[in-house]
């Protein structure tokens, strides 16, 4: 909630907030006043008839609180295959936010990136950064490579290029974006083929694959030392403090 009211204000239509949640999150009720005059103090009752999962604070926004634009061209971006994980869509996107990626791409069969688990595991970082979707994958590798992005897929299959082959050779340091595939299945062929190059991660333990989120930290750790494209120093993570656990309504 912190992150919608800091980072989207205009999108705020309406905030219900119990008065526990007032006086444990002064900070929240501050930006709530900030961003809009239709703040209502709620009893525990009514926050909880609200939504199961509001634990104090509730708000009405628009659902163009999701930046869906192309920012300027370059650097780093991410493309979600079919994620249908909400925890892991929201942890890659809270990833891409923390590594300095420009923007994250989704296609069809993607979960929705503003629903509550989704928004939840990102920790605001959905308000952060563009999150484009596109029809489909063709689509968004045809954006990515209009704008100077080469495309990069993670696989494990035998014509991946180890990732520290790939930092060596210089490929993380110019434009690029790294492809996420299903959970289950990963990259299917056609969207194997589509990609510049396939990238593995070495890994010398008995487990057999990483969690995609697990992957998406890798590799997009390795894009940020290569681009050198982190947080300025002193920039405000809007992670400070305690968070009210809270819910988004959205409208068109």
């Amino acid at each position: 909630m912190r992150e919608l009211l800091i980072h989207r204000p205009a999108s705020v239509r309406d905030v219900y907030i119990s008065g526990a949640a007032r006086l444990a999150h002064p900070d929240v009720a501050g930006a709530a006043r900030s961003a809009t005059r239709w703040v209502h103090t709620v009893t525990d009752e009514v926050s909880a008839a609200l939504s199961a999962d509001c634990q104090g604070v509730c708000a009405v926004a628009s659902a163009d609180a999701v930046v869906r634009e192309w920012p300027a061209d370059g650097g780093l971006y991410v493309l979600i295959a079919q994620g249908r994980d909400p925890g892991n869509v929201g942890t890659i996107i809270r990833t891409a936010d923390a590594m300095g990626a420009r923007a994250v791409l989704t296609v069809a069969g993607t979960v929705d990136v503003t629903s509550p688990k989704v928004v939840r595991a990102s920790a605001g970082s959905v308000f952060h950064l563009p999150v484009i979707p596109h029809p489909a994958f063709g689509a968004a590798v045809d954006a990515l490579h209009a704008r100077g992005a080469r495309v990069l897929g993670t696989s494990g299959g035998p014509r991946a290029v180890p990732l520290p082959e790939v930092e060596e050779d210089g490929a993380l340091a110019e434009p690029h974006a790294w492809v996420l595939g299903n959970e289950a299945r990963g990259l299917d062929p056609d969207e194997t083929a589509a990609c510049d190059l396939l990238v593995a991660i070495p890994m010398t333990g008995l487990a057999e694959s990483l969690n995609v989120a697990s992957a998406a930290a890798v590799c997009l750790y390795a894009s940020q030392r290569a681009l050198g494209a982190g947080r300025p120093a002193g920039a405000v993570d809007g992670h400070g403090g305690a968070r009210a656990g809270t819910v988004v309504r959205w409208h068109d």
